[in-house]
């Protein structure tokens, strides 16, 4: 399991390295032209010091950020790192899931929740990403806007009663609309699921050309956005 653990985080790292090569490419170069220029002429101190410790940085953020990339789910402030190591070290920039999340969350972001998974080996294996919160009607508008703008993303809005067994292994009935994956309900906190128990105005916009699928439900009652990927 551990080495399973270590092939992940390496892959993570993989994915993202190439946004750091470059930079740790020349200072690795400039590190030796100045610790020469130093010994021989007692000159470029301070841009050796300065080249070595940006290297050894660059090289703690990137070990640094997958570690940021499963962690942090209740902490807005994490949201652009993540989002970012996300959305450039499993995706590529130009991605559906690029454009649907959110450049930045809104102001009004309440009972926040961001999960991301890293790359692995496994070959049916899928890197998701989960991004819940409650906010207000005029955010998700603008949402639906962003959303009818993107070619491929279409709007359902079709409710049904679909069953899910709670912690006790009671079933519970809960409607909302019937596209709603339920790999997506899984991963919701108790207070997301509630609104879900009559969620009769909900709706979501899925991509429809992708093999995994990815989206966001929209409920104006409640407030909650829920993306999944």
């Amino acid at each position: 399991m551990t080495s399973c653990l270590w092939g992940i985080w390496l892959l993570s790292i993989i994915g993202i390295i190439l946004y750091f090569i470059i930079p740790l490419a020349v200072l690795f170069l400039l590190i030796p032209v100045f610790y020469r220029k130093y010994k021989q002429f007692g000159k470029f101190h301070v841009a050796l010091w300065v080249s070595r410790i940006t290297f050894i940085v660059l090289l703690l953020i990137l070990f640094l950020l997958p570690y940021i990339g499963v962690h942090y789910e209740f902490d807005k402030r994490f949201y652009i790192p993540k989002k970012l190591i996300y959305t450039y070290g499993v995706y590529e920039p130009g991605s559906d899931i690029a454009k649907m999340l959110p450049e930045q969350l809104p102001d009004d972001c309440r009972d926040y929740k961001f999960k991301t998974q890293l790359g692995s080996i496994a070959q049916d294996y899928h890197p998701s990403a989960y991004l819940m919160f409650h906010t207000n009607g005029e955010t998700i508008a603008e949402y639906e806007e962003k959303f009818k703008s993107i070619h491929n993303c279409v709007k359902s809005d079709v409710i049904s009663d679909i069953p899910h067994r709670d912690k006790d292994n009671n079933v519970v009935v809960y409607s909302y609309p019937e596209k709603f994956p339920d790999h997506v309900f899984d991963w919701l906190n108790y207070i997301h699921r509630q609104d879900l128990l009559n969620a009769n105005n909900a709706f979501i916009y899925t991509i429809t050309d992708t093999y995994y699928g990815m989206g966001c439900l929209l409920d104006y009652d409640s407030g909650l956005i829920v993306y999944w990927t």
